[in-house]
C-alpha cells in the first residue's frame, strides 16, 4: 500500500520528484510483517513557460511474496507497465490481484495533482537581443537568445518537501550548433560536443537563472528539473 500524499517536466520542460514509501501491514492478524514496498517518482511535461501539459506518478513494488497489491492514490487512469494483470479502481484506490505475482511490479498512474504540491513553481521567459520573445517565434533565429528561469518557494507545499527537497535545473546545447553560451551562477562543462549548463537550489531558496546563447539557427531542447530530497 503507498500514498502519494507528501511529495511530489517531454515538451519544453521536464520535472522528476522522487519519494519512497513503505507499505503498512494490515491491522488485527498478527502475521510476518511482511509485505509490499514500493519506490515511486513524479513526472511532469511542461510546455515552453512552466505550465503543466501532464503528469503521472510511476511506482515500483517490491511485492515481497505478496499476491496482491492495493494502491492508495487518486488517478485519471491507470496503466500497467508490467503485466495483463487489470487494474479494479475504488473511491481513492487501485487494487491489482496476481495470477502469477512478479517479482517487482511497476505502474503508471496520470494524475495533475500532485504538480500542485511541488515545492518550488518553475517559469521560463525568453528575449532576443534583449527584445521580449515568444518561445514558439524563436526556433531558426539569429542572435543571442536569453533563457530567463525563475525558480519560486510554493508555500502550498507540505513542509517536508519544502525544507528537504533540493533543486536541480539542467540544460543542453550543441556546442557546433551555438556561437556562444553564458550561464551567470551555473557550472558549465563540455561533454563531447555538449555543453551543460546546470543550476541548483537549497530547500526553500527562491533563485532567479539565465541562459544567454549566441547562434545562427537557435535551437533549444528544453530545460530538465529535478526535485529529490
Amino acid at each position: 500500500m503507498c500514498k502519494y500524499g507528501k511529495r511530489m517536466i517531454a515538451g519544453t520542460m521536464a520535472v522528476w520528484m522522487l519519494a519512497v514509501c513503505a507499505a503498512p501491514a494490515g491491522a488485527a492478524v498478527i502475521d510476518s510483517g511482511v509485505a509490499p514496498t514500493c519506490d515511486e517518482a513524479y513526472y511532469a511535461s511542461l510546455d515552453y513557460y512552466g505550465n503543466l501539459l501532464e503528469g503521472s506518478v510511476v511506482k515500483s513494488y517490491a511485492l515481497n511474496g505478496a499476491s496482491a497489491v492495493t494502491d492508495y492514490g487518486v488517478y485519471d487512469q491507470v496503466v500497467n507497465l508490467t503485466d495483463a494483470t487489470p487494474v479494479s479502481l475504488g473511491e481513492g484506490t487501485a487494487d491489482f490481484r496476481f495470477g502469477q505475482a512478479p517479482d517487482r511490479f511497476y505502474f503508471e498512474g496520470r494524475t495533475a495533482q500532485p504538480f500542485q504540491d511541488l515545492p518550488w513553481t518553475v517559469s521560463l521567459h525568453y528575449t532576443l537581443n534583449g527584445v521580449p520573445a515568444r518561445a514558439e517565434e524563436l526556433a531558426g533565429q539569429k542572435g543571442v537568445v536569453e533563457i530567463l528561469v525563475d525558480i519560486v518557494p510554493n508555500e502550498r507545499a507540505g513542509d517536508y518537501a519544502r525544507y528537504n527537497y533540493t533543486l536541480e535545473a539542467m540544460a543542453l546545447f550543441n556546442q557546433d550548433n551555438i556561437l556562444s553560451l553564458e550561464a551567470p551562477g551555473a557550472q558549465v562543462q563540455l561533454v563531447g560536443n555538449l555543453r551543460t549548463v546546470l543550476f541548483m537550489a537549497l530547500p526553500g531558496e527562491e533563485a532567479h537563472f539565465a541562459i544567454r546563447v549566441g547562434s545562427d539557427d537557435f535551437s533549444f531542447d528544453g530545460l530538465t528539473v529535478l526535485m529529490v530530497p
